[in-house]
């Protein structure tokens, strides 16, 4: 059995995870907002982008979003323009997503927006430094998707 850390350095380990994602997420939101966009949008757009004909199960599983919550989102960006559903060739209960010609441009702006973003972010680490983080952000999920499967 692991040994459990200090709590007070936990803590303030911890700590400094939620201040660096508070920080980058109002980094994002107020770039984003340039373009009309929010947050779980960008996400939105920038998962169709990296994979289209993705369905609404799967993308909500890669925003971090309730079925529910991403289902009010994709009808909004639907009527925007900003995607569109389409029947599965195999199986025509399941709709796949995919970006419009709208919102293909506008996921590349966003996504744009978050490289920056990233690249500033990250640019005080060396190689090393990123690859230690990786491994140790990596172990740590572990750990939490151990706890959840438990």
């Amino acid at each position: 059995m692991a040994t459990l850390p200090d709590k007070a350095a936990a803590t303030l380990a911890w700590l400094s995870v939620v201040r660096v994602y508070n920080l980058c997420d109002a980094a994002m939101t107020a770039r984003l907002a340039e373009l009309g966009l929010r947050v779980g949008e960008h996400e939105v757009l920038a998962n169709l982008l990296r994979t289209p004909g993705m369905t609404q199960q799967e993308l909500a599983k890669r925003c971090f979003v309730a079925k529910s919550g991403i289902s009010m989102m994709l009808t909004r960006m639907e009527a925007q323009g900003l995607l569109r559903r389409e029947a599965d060739a195999k199986d025509g209960r399941i709709k796949r997503l995919y970006l419009s010609e709208t919102g293909e441009p506008l996921a590349q702006q966003s996504m744009a927006i978050q490289d920056e973003i990233v690249g500033l972010m990250m640019a005080p680490l060396s190689t090393r430094e990123l690859a230690a983080m990786t491994e140790l952000s990596g172990r740590v999920c572990d750990t939490l998707e151990n706890l959840a499967r438990s």
